[in-house]
């Protein structure tokens, strides 16, 4: 067989390779959409069918109402913009410091990083949560905050720290050379060297706050009024009448996945920016 004929079937099973994965990443958001605007019954009767015989928009209301949206709408903005800013902050610092300094431990310290990134969330938990619990941050918004801000550290420190490790130090000497300090360098130099990174980081970071459903709901069971919406979003299902409301709780995610999609949007490009100079630069 020629190679133009190998190259060609490579091409054609990698094609069928994409299709399958587009196809297994796209159908469950298209059968969820088509699903918000069926009734309970025909959502649980329908099988794989996506568009509805009758179509409901009044689920939209229905879950805006029950699930109590501008509340936890307002929950999510805060509960999410705060973490996104203070995780940028804390990691762009510290993984600048683990990649320009050395410091007894800093083998150690990037190790437990690496390896605490592989830790699933529900593994750490119960133990986060009595540590909270001790530390007085249950039932506040502000201890999710925190709480979201330490747990996220270990990723995105890596991935900051893999990114300044690909920024020439000859950078930072010239500067001290002029005068100067360390912590000017940081944020008069290197920070907005470090805008497409920050940005992937934000992006990230935004996402993952939003869609954090465990910890939240752990921290709010005695003050629901603190919920963020995917826990507004995932009870609506128990608001059928003595039937899981499937399709008001799809109507209820549609709505809640709306604003990731606005931020990426708006963002896209500098997310790719980041993405495309941190794999150059590793």
């Amino acid at each position: 067989m020629s190679k133009k004929a190998n190259h060609r079937r490579d091409m054609i099973l990698l094609y069928a390779l994409l299709a399958v994965i587009i196809f297994l990443l796209v159908f469950p958001l298209v059968y969820a959409v088509g699903g918000s605007f069926k009734s309970t019954e025909e959502f649980l009767l329908g099988g794989l069918k996506i568009f509805p015989e009758t179509w409901r928009p009044e689920n939209y209301m229905k879950a805006w109402k029950q699930a109590n949206f501008a509340r936890y709408t307002l929950n999510s903005v805060f509960f999410a913009v705060a973490s996104v800013i203070g995780i940028i902050i804390t990691s762009s610092m510290t993984g600048y410091a683990m990649s320009r300094c050395d410091f007894p431990g800093k083998k150690l310290l990037t190790g437990t990083f690496g390896f605490m990134m592989f830790l699933i969330g529900a593994v750490t938990l119960f133990p986060i949560f009595q540590l909270c619990r001790k530390l007085g941050l249950l039932d506040s918004i502000w201890g999710m905050v925190i709480t979201q801000i330490a747990t996220a550290q270990p990723f995105y420190c890596i991935l900051v720290m893999g990114y300044c490790n690909g920024i020439s130090k000859e950078i930072d000497e010239a500067a001290t050379i002029d005068g100067a300090s360390f912590f000017k360098v940081y944020t008069t130099i290197l920070m907005p060297i470090m805008k497409p990174i920050l940005a992937t980081t934000g992006i990230l970071a935004f996402r993952d706050t939003w869609n954090n459903y465990m910890m939240p709901l752990a921290f709010t069971l005695s003050r629901s009024e603190l919920r963020p919406l995917t826990v507004g979003v995932v009870l609506l299902k128990d608001q059928g009448d003595g039937v899981a409301a499937w399709s008001t709780m799809l109507a209820g995610t549609v709505m809640s996945i709306v604003p990731i999609l606005i931020v990426y949007l708006f963002l896209n490009r500098y997310f790719i920016e980041g993405i495309t100079a941190g794999a150059i630069k590793g």
